[in-house]
């Protein structure tokens, strides 16, 4: 009798050790965990980016880091719930090629996208201030039709970095309606110096029209 009381205990204690294993790997499946990426390493391999969390966390963050050690240097943008159904959480990354500047272009709601300049400063990065900048449709190109619907509103890209240190960025405003669409693309290159602005080397714009 004592035998068959003993081997039921350590049954039963197999068993509940086995459950709590069971939860706490059940759990992590479940997502419990916030998920992470990390991503958009610089040219040097010094510097990278850590994606935090999805579409369906209540908070996402990007955060520039130490790719060797893993820690946090600056964040860079961040999720905002209260935007609904609009929000978007899409992150693009242009290094320089010497690893000591970068742009970000975050589409962060539906209408269009924003740019950011980032320039090494120490051990870290710092933050420059862009000219404000957009991309107007004139009343002449619409030729007195109407294009009551906004589908994109100065939506800044960063294309490229240039030899001499200089970024390539598009702006773009597109309209809409029962007479078709109008596009706007501003092309603008921007120069940096030991300021904390950017100016403006040189801008152009096109219009594309598309009838319905």
């Amino acid at each position: 009798m004592l035998t068959t009381m003993v081997r039921l205990q350590t049954t039963l204690i197999a068993l509940s050790i086995f459950v709590t294993c069971f939860h706490s790997v059940s759990g992590q499946e479940n997502g419990e965990e916030t998920p992470q990426t990390i991503e958009n390493p610089s040219p040097d391999g010094r510097f990278a980016f850590r994606n935090t969390g999805d579409s369906d966390s209540e908070k996402q963050t990007y955060d520039l880091i130490d790719k060797g050690s893993g820690k946090v240097l600056k964040s860079v943008a961040e999720s905002d719930p209260d935007l609904g159904p609009s929000a978007r959480f899409n992150m693009s990354v242009v290094w320089r090629s010497d690893s000591k500047a970068f742009a970000l272009t975050a589409t962060l709601i539906k209408l269009g996208s924003e740019v950011s300049v980032y320039l090494q400063e120490g051990t870290t990065f710092r933050k420059i201030k862009l000219p404000k900048l957009s991309a107007d449709i004139p009343e002449k190109i619409k030729r007195g039709k109407s294009f009551p619907h906004v589908s994109e509103l100065d939506s800044w890209s960063a294309k490229h970095w240039q030899k001499d240190g200089s970024l390539v960025v598009e702006i773009e405003n597109m309209v809409d309606g029962n007479d078709g669409s109008i596009t706007a693309t501003r092309t603008v290159v921007l120069g940096f110096d030991r300021s904390d602005k950017a100016k403006v080397l040189k801008s152009t714009i096109k219009f594309a029209v598309e009838k319905s």
